[in-house]
């Protein structure tokens, strides 16, 4: 998985509430124990410290594995695998031939990564950005560079390249439409049709 950028989406400011929750969160237990140890006398359990560090560590584990999914963070969660028609184009703009494929990806608050396998050759993203597309019925537009690597029984036939794609996908996250094009090594471009494999 790579890093990847949500345009409209401010992950330094985020860090700062996670700093904040760490620090009230320490004070809270730190009190619970002070607490504690005097209802009880149990001196054990003085011996515990907890600090903010630990107490930032986990929550932003938690936030980075599950709490951006919370709709007020307006962060798409596009996890999962989408089924594929591609078709790739002339310069004319007619067919040239058609593939079908699987986008498999996985995706937490900080990182992402987009795989197509198709049944030549498997492609894997390195950079990503991901922005709400405009007008309020609209939905996410991700784009990413990639590197595409052949079945090792096509390499007489295919090469090694790179490529960059642009995925619309639509605001219920259950299709999408996309294009893309391939540079050196492969030089095509086409375009295709996403639908989302139930979870």
């Amino acid at each position: 998985m790579h890093d990847y950028a949500v345009f409209g989406h401010n992950r330094a400011t985020i860090g700062r509430w996670l700093g904040v929750a760490s620090i009230v969160v320490t004070g809270a237990v730190s009190g619970l124990i002070s607490w504690v140890n005097e209802l009880t006398g149990f001196q054990a359990v003085t011996g515990v410290a907890i600090t903010t560090g630990v107490v930032y560590f986990g929550l932003h584990w938690l936030f980075n594995k599950f709490a951006w999914k919370i709709p007020l963070f307006k962060i798409p969660d596009l996890s999962g695998v989408w089924k594929v028609t591609g078709t790739t184009l002339t310069e004319g703009g007619e067919v040239r031939f058609s593939w079908d494929a699987e986008i498999d990806i996985e995706q937490t608050w900080e990182r992402i990564v987009i795989c197509l396998k198709t049944k030549d050759s498997a492609s894997e993203s390195y950079t990503a950005t991901l922005s709400k597309a405009s007008g309020s019925q609209a939905g996410w537009r991700l784009s990413y560079s990639y590197s595409n690597h052949p079945n090792i029984e096509q390499t007489h036939e295919l090469s090694y390249h790179k490529g960059y794609c642009e995925l619309y996908i639509d605001k219920d996250l259950t299709s999408g439409t996309g294009a893309y094009f391939n540079s050196n090594g492969r030089r095509t471009f086409g375009k295709m049709g996403l639908a989302r494999n139930a979870q």
